[in-house]
């Protein structure tokens, strides 16, 4: 695949399942992010879910951007497809130049937070298995968000209550939290081979899986209505609910303290319980679904309340509710860590956004 780009524009480099073709030309940039450094690069297969997410820069700033005009980017790729035959395909895109300082509405009104989330975690990803897990990666996440904040925010300085982010920004924060605890950048007790596979897949899968496997999806079913989607957190696991987590690598079905002793008491065998079998079988043809259409395969999992496999819904939720107060919500699972919850974590977000000193 090779790279074209108009004036105003050069190229950082490549974030994918892809080698650097080492053709440099005048529209690669000296910055490299990724894989850089040229305009052209090679791929052992592409399959219609592969993605590749290019980064550019931009040579042209303030007033001598011209305003009106737009930057031209041109994807040039060749392959040899299943038949034999030899393939050229040829995708031309543009975008809109716009001034920051008095276009910003326009800059904001354009960001898509998913898409930006799978970038800054594909980047927080080869950077890790480029630096050796450093602990730098997490602080220069959490710098770069910090950054972004007080760029777009509204708020006045020094009082962490007035910052108000746009709805166009309102769940990236939340996919950051989630980022920083993903097995992506989290490497303890796993192996190398482990995280090379995680970080393999979230180079080339599309933004709608990559963003399952930053923030895990979670369905509850129970006896109060159909099927519905639930906060990822620790107040949503209830005795009386099934959960069904789907983070693309693991599908599990965990049953609640009641359900789980109603189902070992063997209630779903009896015709006067249909309700309650009928609640079981939901999720398992459900994750059946989920499983089928997948590649590569999930890990799939049944368990239930203080079950051995349920640290892996417990790891993903986030930590509301934890040993150190557990009974902010009755009836809710405490979880064992001493992470910070998202709330925590937002308001430290808020506190040093606003800060004057940062």
């Amino acid at each position: 695949m090779e790279v074209k780009v108009g004036p105003g524009i050069k190229i950082e480099g490549l974030l994918g399942c892809g080698a650097s073709a080492g053709v440099k030309n005048a529209a690669v940039s000296d910055n490299e992010m990724g894989i850089g450094g040229t305009c052209q690069w090679k791929f052992c297969s592409v399959t219609p879910r592969n993605t590749m997410a290019f980064l550019f820069e931009t040579t042209q700033q303030g007033s001598a951007v011209p305003q009106g005009s737009r930057p031209v980017y041109q994807f040039v790729t060749q392959y040899q497809h299943a038949d034999g035959r030899k393939r050229i395909r040829v995708t031309t895109t543009c975008r809109t130049w716009v001034d920051m300082a008095t276009q910003q509405q326009s800059v904001i009104y354009g960001f898509d937070q998913e898409a930006a989330s799978v970038i800054m975690a594909r980047l927080a990803s080869f950077r890790a298995s480029q630096e050796n897990d450093s602990p730098d990666i997490l602080r220069w996440l959490d710098r770069s968000l910090i950054r972004l904040v007080q760029r777009f925010a509204e708020y006045h300085k020094d009082d962490p209550n007035s910052l108000k982010l746009s709805e166009k920004f309102s769940l990236y924060p939340q996919f950051m939290f989630h980022l920083r605890r993903s097995q992506f950048l989290q490497v303890f007790n796993n192996s190398p081979d482990e995280s090379a596979f995680y970080r393999h897949i979230l180079m080339q899968e599309n933004v709608m899986e990559s963003t399952t496997m930053i923030q895990p999806t979670l369905f509850s079913y129970s006896f109060s209505g159909p099927p519905e989607p639930v906060l990822l957190d620790s107040s949503s696991i209830l005795p009386d609910r099934i959960l069904l987590m789907d983070d693309y690598f693991h599908v599990l079905i965990f049953h609640g303290q009641t359900i789980d002793a109603w189902r070992k008491a063997n209630y779903q065998s009896d015709p006067a319980y249909a309700s309650f079998k009928q609640l079981l079988e939901a999720p398992l043809a459900d994750a059946a679904a989920i499983v089928q259409d997948r590649f590569p395969v999930p890990r799939y999992i049944v368990t239930e309340h203080e079950g051995s496999q349920a640290r892996f819904l417990l790891s993903k939720v986030n930590p509301s509710v934890t040993h150190n107060n557990p009974y902010a919500q009755d009836g809710t699972q405490a979880v064992f860590t001493d992470d910070v919850s998202l709330q925590v974590f937002m308001e430290h977000l808020k506190k040093l956004a606003v800060s004057a000193s940062t």
